[in-house]
């Protein structure tokens, strides 16, 4: 089953991205991890991780390893954690 998890951080630090994508790095040694990208927003310093699923089964809650990273987030700014399923 292809999932996605999007994980967007509103915050003031321009380090953040810096930050998404050396974990982007580590995280794809991730069994059933497809792909990790990070997005900036053009104009704040707001950033975003999808992370490309492809496993046996949904995780309705998120990955062990993407809720890890918004609970870490949070001592940035907002974070936004969210799951999504590829309509056929």
């Amino acid at each position: 089953m292809i999932w996605m998890e999007f994980i967007k951080v509103q915050t003031a630090r321009s380090n953040i991205a810096a930050i998404l994508q050396n974990f982007v790095s580590e995280c794809k040694k991730c069994h059933g991890l497809v792909d990790a990208k990070v997005f900036v927003h053009t104009l704040v310093d707001d950033c975003s991780l999808c992370l490309l699923w492809d496993t046996n089964r949904l995780e309705p809650q998120g990955s062990s390893v993407g809720l890890h990273l918004s609970k870490t987030l949070k001592k940035y700014g907002l974070v936004d954690h969210s799951v999504w399923i590829e309509k056929e």
